[in-house]
């Protein structure tokens, strides 16, 4: 009979024995230390090895893909793990999930929320912004919260953030139907494999017994 493997809880899994300082987590979302590359294999290492079906996997990742979708920075893993949990699909998944939206990757998502977002309010009132208006309305958004400033929040956040939130909706759906519609199949070869390989070395295990 084989037992169980044992995982780490969602929050044990991904902090470190001894806690970075604040500035080096920071540069850390910027650029990793180990690099872009091997960061990305390991998340993708990780997410093959969470418990659960393909599907469940799938679905708390593209969970996560959609939550980052929206301008609300600092509530990504929250959402994402809400939305996990209303479709049964991995909580941790959806951490990583929203692991995908980094300031390398955010311009695109503001740029095609926003402009989805100004299609669907009316184009002539909101019109173009640029990277400098998305910077703007973020140093904005934080500075409001801080200080509980109503007016500064509608002067300089809202023609800006309204928008983003209005198109993080529908960009959310298809982002998270497209990765969950891609995800499935790959994760059940990736688990087929593994299934497969652990078979293997059980049954030559046997023999040599």
């Amino acid at each position: 009979m084989l037992l169980p493997l044992k995982y780490p809880t969602c929050t044990r899994m991904f902090r470190r024995r001894d806690q970075l300082p604040l500035i080096d987590r920071l540069r850390d979302l910027v650029w990793p230390r180990i690099g872009w590359g091997r960061t990305v294999t390991y998340y993708w290492h990780r997410l093959q090895r969470i418990p659960g079906t393909p599907e469940s996997v799938a679905a708390g990742f593209g969970c996560g893909m959609a939550a980052s979708m929206s301008p609300a920075v600092g509530t990504h893993v929250i959402v994402g793990m809400l939305l996990a949990y209303a479709v049964r699909g991995s909580l941790l998944a959806s951490v990583i999930g929203t692991l995908v939206v980094n300031p390398w990757t955010a311009p695109p998502v503001w740029f095609s929320t926003y402009y989805t977002g100004a299609f669907i309010l009316g184009w002539d009132e909101y019109g173009h912004a640029g990277v400098s208006d998305f910077l703007n309305m973020f140093v904005g958004l934080s500075k409001a919260v801080v200080h509980l400033d109503l007016q500064l929040f509608l002067t300089s956040v809202i023609p800006i953030f309204w928008p983003m939130l209005v198109g993080a909706l529908p960009v959310a759906i298809v982002v998270g139907f497209a990765t969950y519609l891609i995800m499935v199949p790959i994760l059940r070869k990736l688990h087929e494999r593994r299934l497969a390989s652990r078979n293997r070395r059980l049954s030559r295990t046997g023999e040599r017994a």
